[in-house]
């Protein structure tokens, strides 16, 4: 799992629904849900280089 993706991709999707959030805090409790594996996970594109 790429963590830095799935941060990013949650922090945008969150910030969109909710701008008027603190970024910082939400950043700080997306990464702790993250590490503690209570946060789904968005699929992560693949690189098909490594298959080849």
């Amino acid at each position: 799992m790429n963590l830095t993706y799935q941060l990013s991709m949650h922090l945008a999707a969150h910030m969109r629904q909710w701008p008027q959030s603190d970024r910082e805090q939400v950043r700080r409790e997306i990464a702790r849900r993250l590490n503690s594996g209570d946060a789904w996970l968005w699929p992560e594109p693949m690189q098909m280089e490594m298959f080849a």
